[in-house]
């Protein structure tokens, strides 16, 4: 099994990792001993990782592969996992941020040093996941398009490809 690498993907990465690293340095100052700021980072993530558990499940679902033989299903299984692989990263990317959030309340105030540095690592992470989650919606969009159309198409071949509308 080869695998292409997509280069659009790797340079959105590579962006997201930038803005994400300045970001996280120069914001660090304004989000230490901000404790409402800190909430707000902590309740947009408790949510937005609800919102993903719900489409993990969605995109999840085998009625998703495409209608046909097993051969059909198992080309159309690979660009499910690859999906599920992306939306499970990003899953794993809001813990860690809640995780580093909670790590840092922990430590404030008795390892100065080691909290700022914690501190721009969860907002390196907050940055970089709340960018990758604009993707969601689009994501659930292409996925129910492609259901609608294994859907006409299951029903064009159970109907013979007949042109006429009835």
């Amino acid at each position: 099994m080869s695998y292409q690498i997509d280069i659009h993907k790797v340079k959105y990465a590579f962006v997201i990792a930038l803005y994400s690293s300045v970001g996280s340095y120069f914001g660090q100052p304004l989000i230490h001993g901000n404790d409402n700021a800190i909430n707000i980072i902590v309740t947009v993530f408790s949510i937005l990782a609800g919102f993903l558990v719900a489409i993990i499940t969605i995109i999840g679902d085998p009625s998703s592969l495409p209608s046909g033989g097993w051969q059909r299903a198992r080309l159309g299984s690979e660009a499910l996992y690859n999906r599920l692989t992306r939306h499970k990263l990003l899953f794993l990317m809001y813990l860690t941020t809640l995780l580093l959030v909670f790590v840092a309340s922990l430590i404030k105030e008795k390892f100065i040093f080691l909290d700022v540095w914690i501190e721009r690592v969860y907002l390196f992470f907050s940055i970089a996941a709340f960018s990758l989650s604009f993707q969601l919606p689009s994501s659930l969009m292409n996925l129910h398009k492609e259901r609608i159309e294994h859907e006409i198409e299951s029903r064009r071949e159970r109907d013979g490809d007949n042109k006429n509308i009835t």
